[in-house]
């Protein structure tokens, strides 16, 4: 899709919406915190300035995956108890978007989201060490817990508004990584798989 330049509902300031698949944007100059529609910016009224990634990923940064030409467009912070981790949204240069997940000790997977085309079970209900049919996977549990949104940085495809709950489950199917993550709005399955250092050139 071709850049769209929208302005900033809190400072004024040109942000520039580099993929259709953004829904949050946040402003580079004031960490205002707003939803993108075909009309304009929603603000929601949260600011949360994130601390900076102990990364060789940024906002802005380019280079490839797997020979695969890429730009970091935004990034997800989420917070839970044992820590948090960091989820980087890139645009490829065929359009396609994808996440990089970073762990806080430097593991990648790059993940794509995936519909959900079979109902969960509560996430009460899911334990660990157990398989449960996922769409038309059956996926062995091996985390699950509860955090929140720390927040976000330039844009991303999620709503991730700082200091809302949330709920995650990880497991595996098939030898690929899966990731789910439940907020009182919505549910959003990730599958994927892991990187070597090397698979990443930036």
């Amino acid at each position: 899709m071709a850049t769209r330049v929208l302005n900033c509902p809190n400072c004024g300031a040109p942000l520039e919406i580099e993929s259709r698949f953004t829904r949050v944007v946040v402003c580079q100059f004031c960490d205002q915190t707003s939803y993108v529609h075909d009309t304009g910016l929603d603000p929601t009224g949260k600011v949360a300035k994130l601390v900076e990634a102990d990364s060789r990923l940024g906002v802005g940064k380019e280079g490839t995956i797997k020979g695969r030409p890429f730009r970091t467009l935004g990034r997800v912070r989420y917070n839970y108890e044992g820590g948090y981790w960091d989820e980087w949204f890139v645009r490829f240069s065929d359009g396609k978007a994808g996440w990089l997940e970073e762990d806080d000790e430097g593991e990648y997977v790059l993940t794509h989201k995936t519909r959900l085309t079979t109902p969960l079970p509560p996430f009460d209900e899911i334990r660990i060490a157990s398989t449960i049919p996922i769409s038309k996977e059956k996926v062995f549990i091996t985390e699950k817990g509860v955090g929140s949104f720390a927040g976000a940085e330039g844009q991303v495809s999620v709503e991730a508004i700082p200091g809302r709950p949330m709920h995650f489950v990880d497991g595996n199917a098939s030898g690929r990584a899966v990731r789910i993550i439940m907020t009182d709005k919505s549910i959003h399955l990730s599958m994927g798989d892991a990187l070597e250092f090397d698979d990443i050139q930036v």
